[in-house]
């Protein structure tokens, strides 16, 4: 073995020595929570323990990276982890999550976009009703409209088809 060789070799092996005694601070970055409820786990793992639910917006302090989860500091100390895929670079614009099509922000009959969402304004009720479409079926549109999905009947879902952060 050459001696400049022995020298790479020990030089390479000290810089991993020392990047793995390097503090999780030197790694820190912010990143932005978005969308509201997010679980911060105990463990890497969506089978853990939730320690902290987040908010839409909140600012995490990450300090490294485990498989599918970022290892983060809440605003309120807590250590944990959460589901890389909930944490952006920038944060959030007011109600730009699927929060805007629940109707907190507008209604769907309100949305400009009628290619990509249907609802049944007063105009096409009021043309329903001209062309004899059954109160039954104006009804069932309307009940369409205003079924909605809670986040725990998602987050069961996903879990339950091992989906997003439940993926192993």
């Amino acid at each position: 073995m050459s001696h400049s060789f022995k020298n790479h070799f020990t030089l390479t092996l000290g810089l991993f020595f020392l990047a793995s005694l390097t503090p999780d601070s030197i790694w820190a970055e912010t990143r932005y929570v978005k969308k509201s409820g997010t679980k911060v786990y105990k463990e890497a793992s969506a089978r853990s323990k939730v320690v902290e639910l987040v908010g839409a917006g909140k600012e995490l302090e990450t300090s490294g990276i485990q498989g599918k989860f970022y290892k983060v500091i809440t605003s309120s100390g807590r250590k944990g982890f959460v589901f890389k895929f909930k944490l952006g670079d920038s944060a959030p614009e007011k109600g730009g999550d699927l929060a805007s099509l629940k109707g907190e922000k507008m209604a769907v009959r309100e949305s400009s976009s009628s290619s990509s969402i249907r609802g049944l304004s007063p105009v096409s009720e009021q043309h329903a009703q001209k062309k004899g479409i059954s109160k039954a079926d104006i009804q069932a549109v309307k009940d369409m409209e205003n079924y909605g999905v809670s986040a725990s009947e998602v987050d069961r879902f996903l879990s339950s088809r091992k989906l997003g952060e439940y993926q192993e």
